[in-house]
């Protein structure tokens, strides 16, 4: 797994075998619940771009060479254990689906895992020739890897070319911030409702998962991001934040800021591939009560800028990995926070057995307490943002096309003269 001194001199540096801190409280949260901890990848291609027999010969060509898919978190242990060989007959399926493409996504992603002794991860492939689809849910245990590992490694199990992957994480060279800092601003306990769960909205989880999405142009995102001088994921943020201000405005005709925890990646070059976890939680502020698009991305631009330049994450990642890896489990369980939102990017050209991606999406939310997680996926045609939610997230289903709507708000914000974008 990752060494413990990311950030340090020995940033990118691998210990085979070795479980971290954070992939033994997962396995402890996983072992305790009545469902794995999981986290997955949904991929989209053109409708019959592959057969269940060529994709489960190219998952017998290299599964067993990706040492995440043939291992298991086992709670209590502090290195990986070695599972029985992975079997595509036992860990990929399919089914065609036509007319019912998100119900059987839905389903899919509700699906037991694979049982020890058994790697605990599958592939399932839906064919829906009434919307031109052929989808791949991906899922694996949560504490053999994390969303970006799982991006690095369902590539490195389909893709016909290497594919760069999402950005490594590259260390600054300034100084730290302490690790009281980073423990003070994650929440150990729980944060008050109002701070979590959008305005109108039922607090407690029914279980049932449910997942939409909308896409747009890739190049939009950037040139909304490049004419206000912003990053993508600050863009990606505020069009979330105007999702959820419109939402909570239909529902209750008020909006209240939303407190929202967003994965920060510490996983360097060298551990691509690497299983385990390098991830770390930090929490944003939505200023879902800011009157105009600008003033919203003006904010969370200055939250990411304070982030980047506090190095929280490295010295949060290192306190984190010195945490009991028990009580990290239990303080995982009681954390307080309902919505959390990720952004990864798909770099370089991604194909599988000659069909193109056409999109993506992150799956990840039976974490305790969650009912909705906002992903960003882009590949170089297409950002999609997906919502999945518990279904007692009232109107849910509405966010994506509602981000959409924010982000065209957006963009004709980032057209205006630079007088009237100060004054706005």
């Amino acid at each position: 797994m990752v060494s413990e001194n990311v950030g340090g001199s020995g940033a990118g540096s691998v210990r085979p075998g070795r479980m971290n801190a954070l992939d033994r409280a997962f396995a402890f949260l996983s072992d305790r619940s009545t469902e794995p901890f999981m986290v997955g990848h949904v991929l989209d291609f053109p409708a019959d771009s592959f057969t269940l027999d060529a994709l489960r010969a190219r998952v017998d060509e290299r599964a067993a060479g990706l040492e995440t898919l043939n291992v298991a978190a086992v709670p209590g242990a502090r290195s990986w254990t070695r599972t029985a060989p992975p079997r595509s007959g036992l860990h990929v399926g399919a089914e065609r689906v036509d007319g019912r493409l998100a119900e059987a996504t839905d389903e899919a992603l509700r699906r037991p895992l694979p049982a020890r002794p058994a790697p605990r991860w599958d592939l399932r492939l839906l064919t829906c020739r009434t919307e031109q689809v052929q989808r791949v849910c991906f899922r694996i245990e949560h504490a053999l890897t994390d969303g970006v590992g799982a991006a690095h490694l369902l590539a490195a199990l389909l893709a016909d070319e290497p594919c760069a992957g999402p950005y490594p994480y590259r260390p600054p060279v300034r100084g730290r911030r302490g690790s009281a800092v980073w423990l003070a601003k994650w929440p150990l306990g729980k944060l008050p409702v109002e701070e979590t769960v959008p305005a109108g909205s039922d607090a407690a989880r029914s279980g049932q998962v449910a997942m939409a999405y909308a896409d747009v142009p890739e190049a939009d995102l950037r040139a909304v991001a490049a004419r206000c001088g912003v990053g993508v994921n600050d863009v990606y943020l505020a069009a979330v934040t105007g999702a959820l201000a419109t939402l909570q405005q239909r529902q209750t005709g008020r909006a209240r800021d939303l407190m929202v925890v967003m994965p920060m990646s510490v996983r360097p070059r060298g551990a691509a591939l690497a299983p385990g976890n390098a991830a770390l939680p930090a929490i944003v502020r939505l200023p879902c009560t800011a009157a105009a698009p600008g003033q919203r991305l003006e904010d969370l631009a200055g939250q990411t800028l304070a982030h980047k330049e506090s190095g929280l994450r490295e010295s949060g990642w290192r306190t984190l990995l010195r945490l009991p890896p028990r009580l990290l489990c239990r303080t995982t369980e009681r954390a307080g926070f309902r919505l959390a939102a990720s952004h990864i990017n798909l770099n370089g050209t991604y194909r599988v057995l000659d069909a193109p991606l056409l999109g993506g999406s992150v799956f990840a939310l039976n974490s305790p307490g969650m009912l909705g997680y906002f992903s960003l996926i882009r590949t170089t045609d297409t950002a999609r943002v997906t919502v999945v939610h518990d279904r007692s997230l009232v109107a849910a289903a509405e966010l994506p096309g509602l981000w959409v709507q924010a982000l065209t708000e957006l963009a004709r914000h980032g057209e205006q003269p630079a007088e009237r974008m100060a004054e706005a």
